[in-house]
C-alpha cells in the first residue's frame, strides 16, 4: 500500500521514485516468506502461487506477440511465433497450477451476467448522454491564413518542404 501511495504522488515528488521498488519488495516478501502464515493471508498467498506462474508467462508471451505483430506491414516472425508458443504454455500452466473452486461455474455465470449487465448499462448511459446534449453548429470554414498555417505545420511534421 505504501508503494502504491508513493506512486500516486506523481513525478513532482521525489518519493514517487521509490514506489516500484517498494511494491516489488512487498510482493517478494509476501511470496518468499519463511514464517508461518494464518488465514486470510494464507488464502492470499495460495492464490498468488496459483496465479503468478501462468500470469507472468502469459504477460511475456503477449509482450512478444505485440512486439512481433505487423507495424507498417513489417512483421517480426520469430517474436510473433515465440510469443504465441509462450501464450500456449501459459494455458498449460494455468491448468497445472490454478485450482478451480468448487463453485466455479456458478461464479463464472454470475460474473458473466454482471459484466454483460454493466456493459449494457454503460451503453444505455452513453446513449442517454449523447441524446441529451444538443447538437452544435458546424465549425466555420478555415480562412486562407489558417489553411496556410495548417499546411506549414503538417509539412514540417512529415518532413516535406513547402512549395
Amino acid at each position: 500500500m505504501v508503494g502504491i501511495s508513493f506512486g500516486r504522488m506523481g513525478p513532482s515528488f521525489s518519493r514517487s521514485n521509490f514506489s516500484l521498488p517498494i511494491i516489488l519488495l512487498g510482493i517478494l516478501l509476501l511470496i518468499f516468506n519463511n514464517s508461518p502464515i494464518e488465514n486470510p493471508e494464507l488464502d492470499l498467498l495460495d492464490s498468488i502461487h496459483g496465479f503468478a506462474p501462468w500470469f507472468f508467462v502469459c504477460s511475456l508471451g503477449c509482450f512478444l506477440v505485440l512486439r512481433g505483430s505487423p507495424i507498417y506491414w513489417k512483421v517480426r516472425y520469430p517474436q510473433l511465433f515465440i510469443g504465441w508458443i509462450i501464450i500456449l504454455l501459459s494455458f498449460y500452466l494455468f491448468y497445472e497450477y490454478y485450482e478451480l473452486p468448487d463453485n466455479f461455474l456458478l461464479v463464472a455465470l454470475f460474473s458473466s451476467l454482471g459484466a454483460i449487465l454493466s456493459l449494457f448499462l454503460f451503453i444505455l448511459l452513453v446513449r442517454f448522454v449523447e441524446n441529451s446534449i444538443p447538437l452544435e453548429d458546424p465549425a466555420p470554414e478555415l480562412t486562407e491564413e489558417e489553411k496556410d498555417f495548417v499546411k506549414k505545420i503538417i509539412s514540417i511534421n512529415i518532413g516535406v518542404e513547402e512549395k
